[in-house]
């Protein structure tokens, strides 16, 4: 099944190049997601490895959750190849789900469905036609443990962008840090201010500022689900690169001190997934 997992997104790939042509930025836009998608792969492989539910599944079992990780993005592509176009939009994972569920290797709802809402709010997952209508509840609870993982493993891959690779810079926060103006970028905006002292994630459509923007970012970590996902942050250095970033592009001192200890308490009493 991973094989094919692979020939279907390598396909699809393939199919946005041919659309974007030699457009530098759309190229570049596609190549990057390439790249990620192996990247949640990798880390999704190490969750796979240490998550509890999954160390008594078969091998089968094994795969079909990894081949779930592997397609996360599998219509990304498409995204791209519709923004090059001006053709409208879609929302990657609906388009995703849709796909695999029409394709026989992928008809599983375990595969399909935990990739349509993965970049969703998770209260979206509860609130789907096509997860209220399964009535085995143990069902239910596989996808919806398959989707935290997909959850945590993108998680753990964008944040490892953002803190390891610079040059990325601009695809996070929307200009390159040369752009970057501390009187402006430097201050949190009251929409995100509002929502910042909550135990989830800060709204994307309330990001404006570079500070938004790493407020947002710092806020993943309460979307984060294992513990083992977690582990795996501490281990790439991820928490601590975050809260240094906080300090590098907050500029209002009193917020980003009541911020940073915030996040650090949620951290210390959280019970994550073991």
């Amino acid at each position: 099944m991973l094989d094919e997992a692979m020939q279907l997104l390598k396909l699809q790939f393939d199919q946005c190049m041919e659309i974007v042509g030699k457009d530098p930025y759309y190229r570049g836009y596609a190549e990057e997601k390439w790249r990620h998608s192996l990247q949640v792969f990798g880390a999704g492989n190490y969750l796979v490895r240490h998550v509890d539910w999954l160390k008594n599944k078969s091998l089968s079992y094994i795969e079909m959750v990894r081949t779930a990780v592997l397609l996360h993005d599998v219509c990304r592509f498409t995204e791209i190849a519709y923004k090059f176009n001006q053709d409208g939009a879609c929302d990657h994972g609906v388009s995703g789900a849709t796909l695999l569920k029409n394709t026989p290797m992928f008809h599983d709802v375990r595969i399909w469905l935990p990739i349509k809402q993965h970049g969703h709010l998770i209260e979206q997952i509860y609130m789907d036609d096509e997860y209220i209508n399964i009535e085995d509840a143990k069902l239910r609870r596989e996808i919806e443990l398959i989707c935290f993982l997909i959850r945590d493993a993108d998680k753990i891959a964008n944040l490892n962008m953002l803190v390891h690779e610079p040059k990325v810079y601009h695809l996070f926060f929307g200009k390159s840090k040369e752009d970057y103006v501390p009187e402006t970028d430097g201050y949190v905006s009251e929409r995100v201010q509002e929502k910042a002292f909550v135990e989830t994630t800060a709204p994307r459509f309330a990001h404006g500022t570079v500070a938004d923007y790493v407020v947002g970012y710092v806020s993943w970590f309460m979307d984060i689900n294992y513990q083992s996902a977690m582990d795996y942050c501490n281990k790439l250095h991820l928490v601590e690169a975050l809260f240094e970033m906080l300090e590098n592009y907050c500029a209002d001192e009193s917020f980003k001190s009541k911020y940073a200890a915030f996040v650090r308490n949620y951290l210390r009493k959280h019970f994550f997934l073991p």
